[in-house]
């Protein structure tokens, strides 16, 4: 059986709920994540069909997030979609640079393409 949990990691706690909430309807299992070292900590010790991560959190930088998480982890082993504010174009220049699979501009509609990423990385996982 395919692994169809995702790992959230977002501070903003309205707005982690409604992806998670969203996703679970889709299917998904859904773990949670508030805290960079927490985010990091949960992907060493797990497999996830996919890391949605969204901005800063207190205690670390979103990007360097995305940079741990891929010392731990291949693009192959865990994509990560990340999700951006949108208002720094080069934090999404990092953010590839860093090893995100793919980048979303949040806005309140950005739900379908999150999901449109979603089902090709799943897939693309089944198939190996």
């Amino acid at each position: 059986m395919e692994n169809l949990e995702l790992l959230i990691a977002d501070s903003d706690p309205d707005r982690r709920n409604n992806f998670s909430s969203r996703l679970r309807v889709q299917g998904y299992q859904i773990e949670q994540s508030l805290e960079g070292f927490q985010t990091i900590h949960l992907i060493e010790e797990n497999k996830y069909a996919a890391l949605i991560l969204m901005g800063n959190f207190p205690d670390m930088r979103g990007l360097e997030i995305l940079s741990l998480a891929r010392a731990a982890k291949s693009k192959e082993e865990l994509p990560i979609i990340f999700i951006s504010n949108g208002k720094d174009q080069e934090e999404v220049l990092t953010a590839f640079e860093y090893g995100a699979n793919d980048i979303i501009v949040y806005s309140d509609k950005c739900f379908a393409s999150l999901m449109e990423k979603l089902k090709k990385y799943v897939k693309r996982k089944k198939e190996k």
